[in-house]
């Protein structure tokens, strides 16, 4: 019975750090789009909208899922400054769609500014 408890505790523990190495690092989809967040249908397209306007996005996908719609991007990488993506409703939403589009390489950095109906996600590159 030991050894069996090892063998699960050593399953765990790998499963463990495997999931904490893909936490907080942006996916790429299976066509090369890099995942954002997940919100409601007209959320992801005013993001996409505005990122293909800003020279932010070449093109966007909002994917329909269990949670919402997947906004799924793919990058210029072109040059642009303080390019409004969206406003969402919580500091943690915000970071989370910034640190994607960071780790993801869509944009080099982000600013998420408190406003009176949410925070803005603002780009460069």
């Amino acid at each position: 019975m030991k050894k069996f408890a090892r063998v699960l505790t050593t399953a765990a523990a790998g499963a463990a750090a495997a999931l904490a190495l893909t936490a907080g690092v942006a996916q790429a989809a299976p066509n090369g789009s890099v995942y954002l967040y997940t919100g409601t249908n007209a959320h992801c397209a005013f993001s996409g909208d505005n990122g293909v306007a800003g020279g932010v996005f070449t093109g966007y996908e909002c994917r329909n899922g269990v949670a919402g719609y997947s906004v799924l991007v793919d990058a210029t990488g072109g040059s642009f400054s303080d390019v409004y993506i969206n406003t969402f409703d919580g500091l943690a939403n915000c970071s989370f769609a910034g640190d994607n589009g960071t780790s993801g390489g869509v944009w080099d950095s982000y600013h998420c500014q408190s406003g009176f109906a949410g925070y803005s996600l603002t780009v460069s590159a």
